[in-house]
């Protein structure tokens, strides 16, 4: 998966601030939260604080081991859970497009009013309500020319939109990945399963001529 979606992903949950953990954590399991509050100039507690968010999320994973060393206290060692990251990201994308569109929407079908002073924002049914006066100051409200604003909106929906379909493919190639996964450990089941059966066949024979020459040996005695 590409590093900068992954960065994108956990941006959106923690903070661009939280982007510098991807780094670190990329490709890595079990990573020492000591080492990752080092390695991003963060106290353990700023770092903990992220971690905990993206857990949350299920971006990252965590065990713990007792360092008795420290008084018995634990440790947590992450990993960054790419898969489910990207399909949670994937949810959240596809949410904030809705929302975006249906502000758009309502953006082209409604007049919205200003109040120049107290930069509040009221739709046609409020400013009609306050007699297009501003509750705050008394100012005269005026008309919001929205072009802006709908353009400013649309290229949201369009940078949603590209990375949607960025995210899709990631997600397409992870499920490729995990088919063939899946197909290489049922192929070794099978062999498995083989090798035991073609064991278990060997013994029965060398037990079946095993039991024929103490036949031919009893036999003899007699």
């Amino acid at each position: 998966m590409q590093i900068n979606l992954l960065k994108s992903i956990v941006a959106s949950v923690a903070g661009s601030s939280a982007s510098g953990i991807v780094d670190f954590l990329h490709k890595k399991k079990n990573v020492n939260e000591f080492l990752i509050a080092k390695k991003l100039k963060l106290t353990i507690n700023q770092t903990r604080n992220i971690l905990y968010k993206l857990a949350d999320e299920g971006l990252v994973s965590f065990v713990r081991k007792k360092d008795n060393r420290k008084g018995g206290w634990y440790t947590y060692f992450w990993t960054l859970n790419s898969g489910k990251s990207l399909l949670k990201f994937r949810e959240h994308l596809a949410k904030a497009a809705e929302n975006l569109q249906q502000q758009l929407q309502q953006r082209k079908a409604s007049r919205y009013f200003y109040c120049p002073n107290c930069d509040l924002e009221f739709t046609e049914e409020n400013a009609l309500i306050h007699d297009y006066t501003c509750p705050e100051c008394g100012s005269v409200l005026q008309a919001k020319n929205m072009q802006d604003e709908i353009i400013r909106i649309e290229k949201e929906i369009n940078k949603h939109n590209s990375l949607l379909e960025e995210v899709d493919k990631e997600v397409q190639v992870i499920a490729t990945e995990e088919t063939k996964a899946r197909n290489r450990r049922a192929r070794a089941e099978v062999r498995k399963k083989l090798k035991s059966r073609e064991a278990l066949r060997g013994k029965k024979k060398v037990k079946k001529v095993s039991l024929k020459k103490n036949n031919k040996k009893k036999n003899k005695k007699r």
